[in-house]
Parts: structure tokens; C-alpha cells; sequence
């Protein structure tokens, strides 16, 4: 993948300012974008991911677990920010949470951006999924529906926190399972907002694609089968087992689907 250029600014377009009507500030992207989520309409109402413009999309969170809009903590130029409180965790096997989800018409390729708060580090004993992708075997076959990737945190020693990417899928020779990421002992912040995001190709051959970057800087290429083309799912989530102290508390900010780099400065690339 070719290194990402120099940014300018770009006027959004009138498909993007007709998906984001009401949302408040606009978000300093170009006219690439095909969607974003800024959680300015106010009050716990999710109208960016509910309807949507990609076929299907939902928020939700299965109780005792929360979501909500909240000015608690919010990525500037906003006000809001979406709030996900996963409780029960340390008896929870079935990995339960709180998610908000795009899926089906989304394009065959795209970049995906999302970014994150934690407010306070977190014991991770078993799994903590902030972001998904799933595909299936067969684009109007719901039954061939499954898991992809999943982007982790995880607490390598006390007080630090990290990422790791789950591949359930076999990638090669490889068994499904954790894939190596390029940089070593990757930190990711703690009281600050830092950003993921990726890049995803659906494919069923090695033209296949995930690249994922953190703060602009990239932590992953990997190339291999994604599932088939027609049918991609992204969901932005808060799903965790065994996580300490509980509740543990997610902010979500500024989530953008773009035909190009969003990039940590928050600009569409050249």
C-alpha cells in the first residue's frame, strides 16, 4: 500500500452533508467520505447508524451493559460523544456488550476510522473487541455469515494498555488466531483519544486486504481472503471477558467510512 501523502482540505460534498443533516459541527473530512457518525443530535438517539445508508444498520446493547450519548468526554471540534459500559464482565464466557453496526451494502473497499477514550486502564483477562469486521461466504446468504477480524485492547503489564488483531480465519498456512503486528511494544493512551483505523478489501483471494493504523501510524498489513465481494460488516463495540475493574468504560467518537484516508489529523488524503 502506497505511503499515505500529504493532506489538504476538502469542501464535503452534498452526499455527505445530506447523510450528517443535523449532526451538528461538520467533521473535517473531504468529499471522499461516504459516511460518518459525529453523536451530535443530542439526547441517546443513534439516527447516523439507525437507518442507514448501507442496507442495514443497528445500537444496542444487551443489559446489564449500556450505551448512551454523552458529553462526558467527547473528540473536539464536538460536544458528544457515544458512551459504552460493559458490567458483568468477570463471569461473562458469552461475550455480550454493547455494539453499533454497518453492514451490507458497504463498498468492497474502504477505509474505516473510529476513535477511541479510555478513561482508565483495564485488567484484560480474556478479550476486550473494540472493533469487528465479518463477512460471508455468500452475499445474500445470511447462513454463510461470520467472524473475521477483531481489533483487541489488551493490558500487557499493569497500567498499560495495547492492541492486538484476531484473525478467525485461516490465512495460509497460518490457523486462525492472533497476526503479528508491526510495531513492538505498542502502547495505546490512556486518559486521551486516540484513533483506528482501517482498511478493509473484500475479496476471496490473496487480492484480499486489512491494513489497520493507530494515531496515523501503521501497525498491520495483511494481505489474504476477506469473503466474498458484495456483503462487508464493520461494528464499532464494546465486547469484553473477564475485564477488571468493572464497569468498563469505552468512549467512541467520529466514526467515517471514506473512499481515502481519513488519517489521524482527521483530513481526506490528496
Amino acid at each position: 500500500m502506497k505511503p499515505y501523502p500529504t493532506s489538504r482540505r476538502f469542501l464535503l460534498s452534498g452526499l455527505y452533508l445530506a447523510l450528517a443533516a443535523g449532526c451538528g459541527q461538520d467533521l473535517d473530512v473531504g468529499s471522499d467520505v461516504l459516511w460518518t457518525s459525529r453523536f451530535e443530535v443530542g439526547g441517546n438517539s443513534l439516527p447516523e447508524w439507525t437507518p442507514v445508508p448501507f442496507g442495514f444498520g443497528s445500537a444496542s446493547a444487551v443489559p446489564p451493559n449500556t450505551m448512551e450519548v454523552s458529553s462526558e468526554r467527547f473528540h473536539l471540534p464536538g460536544n458528544f460523544a457515544a458512551k459504552l459500559t460493559v458490567t458483568g464482565t468477570a463471569d461473562n464466557t458469552a461475550g455480550i456488550g454493547a455494539s453499533l453496526v454497518q453492514n451490507g451494502g458497504l463498498p468492497n473497499q474502504a477505509y474505516y476510522s473510529a476513535w477511541y477514550y479510555l478513561p482508565q486502564s483495564v485488567s484484560v483477562g480474556y478479550y476486550w473487541v473494540i472493533m469487528k469486521f465479518r463477512f460471508r461466504a455468500v452475499p445474500d446468504d445470511p447462513n454463510t455469515a461470520g467472524e473475521l477480524f477483531d481489533v483487541n485492547l489488551t493490558s500487557p503489564s499493569s497500567g498499560v494498555m495495547s492492541l492486538r488483531l484476531y484473525d478467525h480465519q485461516s490465512a495460509g498456512n497460518l490457523p486462525p488466531g492472533d497476526r503479528q503486528l508491526a510495531v513492538s511494544n505498542l502502547a495505546v493512551a490512556v486518559n486521551a483519544w486516540f484513533q483506528i483505523e482501517a482498511f478493509y478489501r473484500a475479496a476471496s483471494d490473496s487480492t484480499g486486504q486489512l491494513t489497520l493504523w493507530l494515531n496515523g501510524q501503521q501497525i498491520l498489513d495483511l494481505p489474504g481472503p476477506t469473503g466474498a465481494p458484495g456483503w462487508v460488516a464493520w461494528d464499532v463495540v464494546s465486547v469484553g471477558n473477564n475485564l477488571t475493574p468493572e464497569p468498563a468504560i469505552l468512549y467512541v467518537d467520529d466514526c467515517a467510512i471514506s473512499k481515502s484516508r481519513v488519517g489521524f489529523t482527521g483530513l481526506i488524503a490528496k
